[in-house]
């Protein structure tokens, strides 16, 4: 155990930067309509719901977010990997702070994933019906959901030796 808490920030920085890119990579809402039985599905690209689509609709509160939380705390894992490399006694204080930090980050960052469909609706607007019509279902997409759950639990692994440490204690 005590191995798995010493790289615990390392295996929560490849976690987090694993969900950065299926956050940019994969879709992040699909969208169902059905006519007469017959379906189509399109989709929105995760750049697209991050940053907007131009002239078509603007970005996603929810994308955004999430987007400069993973990769903020994403930085802060890897300086809380190189800071107790350096040796320095004060630097070791600051990479807890900084792991807590990455912890908030990542957690309120899966969240935000999680509610990417209605902030999109609400960037797009009337647009959103244009790319289907009215009365279609959206969802959102696997590459996300996964991205937010790996958010989620690189958080649980960042929050690991706080734990421990606070455990071993009593």
């Amino acid at each position: 155990m005590k191995t798995f808490l010493k790289f615990s920030g390392a295996i929560s920085a490849v976690l987090a930067l694993v969900a950065f890119i299926l956050m940019m990579a994969t879709p992040a809402v699909t969208y169902t309509l059905t006519i007469g039985g017959s379906s189509s599905t399109s989709t929105v690209a995760g750049v697209n719901a991050i940053f907007g689509s131009g002239d078509d609709y603007g970005p996603s509160w929810a994308g955004l977010m999430s987007w400069i939380f993973v990769l903020v705390s994403l930085l802060i894992l890897v300086a809380g990997v190189v800071l107790p490399l350096l040796k320095v006694k004060a630097l070791q204080k600051f990479a807890g702070v900084l792991n807590l930090l990455a912890v908030l980050l990542l957690v309120a960052s899966g969240i935000f994933m999680f509610c990417e469909v209605p902030a999109f609706q609400a960037a797009a607007g009337d647009a959103s019906f244009s790319i289907g019509g009215a009365g279609g279902t959206y969802g959102l997409g696997a590459g996300w959901v996964i991205g937010a759950i790996l958010s989620l639990g690189a958080g649980a692994v960042a929050i690991l030796p706080t734990v421990m440490d606070f455990v071993a204690k009593k």
